[in-house]
């Protein structure tokens, strides 16, 4: 089972926060986790400076004025739920990443903002390089066509997707995809690319049926809502391209190798399903399944 005791999820009250809370109470309640919400008083983004934490000074909030916003957040949904609030001051990605160690954060739920070059995307992506945790990243609800429901709406079917390389950096990935279905309504998608041009290969139809065997072995036997795909093409391309085909709730994918031969589960792909996905991506660092 997925070892979830702890959800961080560090917020800046800009519009896209409450969702963010939504989800991460949701997945909380779904895992019987603790939900720690985190404010970094350094963290205000141009949205949120607009709103009602400054004042004609452009003064920065108070802390009491941080803690009772954080209050009413976990007010408004901590019904049933273990919660924390913490506030930090400091460089943003640090204050997250030491937020993380200090609570044990087993799953850290960020939002981009739908900005590729944003302070957002950079934390995002400064937790994923560091922190060693899995980490479910949401994109403005403009953006995302779906949004996964762990816990709320459980008898809802839904989809999710979890490329592959066949790799052992890939497999915890896919350890948490079929966790999921075990716990939801959940049609689990396996995808693998082949390298771009196998399909003018003679062996195509060789190498697919090799893949689909590799992947079907590693889907345990109580998983039964599982559909395997095998493509070629670019890799971050065909995931996005086949997440927005079948409307996935989510995409799970292993976090990008360090191996010094890059395969196609790269960090360019992680990056590129990152800032593309018209659904949420979490992100699964393969040494802690």
């Amino acid at each position: 089972m997925i070892p979830i005791r702890t959800v961080l999820c560090p917020v800046d009250f800009s519009p896209a926060t409450d969702r963010q809370v939504d989800v991460a109470a949701d997945l909380s309640r779904a895992f019987g986790a603790r939900l720690v919400l985190h404010h970094n008083r350094n963290s205000m983004g141009t949205v949120a400076s607009v709103g009602w934490m400054w004042n004609a000074d452009h003064r920065p909030p108070s802390p009491e004025q941080v803690a009772g916003r954080l209050q009413a957040c976990l007010a408004r949904v901590s019904n049933g739920l273990d919660t924390e609030a913490r506030i930090t001051q400091g460089p943003s990605s640090q204050t997250v990443l030491a937020a993380i160690e200090t609570v044990g954060a087993d799953l850290v739920v960020l939002s981009t903002h739908g900005a590729p070059d944003d302070d957002h995307a950079s934390i995002t992506e400064e937790v994923l390089k560091r922190s060693g945790r899995s980490v479910l990243v949401l994109h403005d609800a403009g953006i995302e066509q779906h949004t996964p429901h762990f816990a709320s709406r459980s008898d809802e079917h839904q989809v999710v997707l979890v490329p592959t390389d066949l790799t052992p950096e890939s497999r915890a990935a896919i350890a948490v995809g079929c966790d999921l279905t075990r716990r939801l309504r959940i049609t689990l998608h396996l995808l693998h690319l082949l390298p771009y041009g196998s399909h003018k290969r003679s062996d195509y139809e060789g190498l697919v049926s090799q893949a689909r065997a590799e992947m079907r072995a590693l889907v345990p036997e109580d998983v039964v809502r599982v559909q395997l795909r095998v493509e070629d093409g670019d890799p971050a391309a065909g995931i996005i391209h086949v997440a927005g085909e079948i409307s996935a709730d989510c995409i799970v994918m292993g976090e990008h190798t360090r191996a010094p031969i890059r395969r196609w589960l790269s960090k360019d792909t992680s990056h590129a399903v990152l800032r593309e996905a018209p659904c949420p991506v979490w992100y699964v660092p393969g040494a802690r399944v």
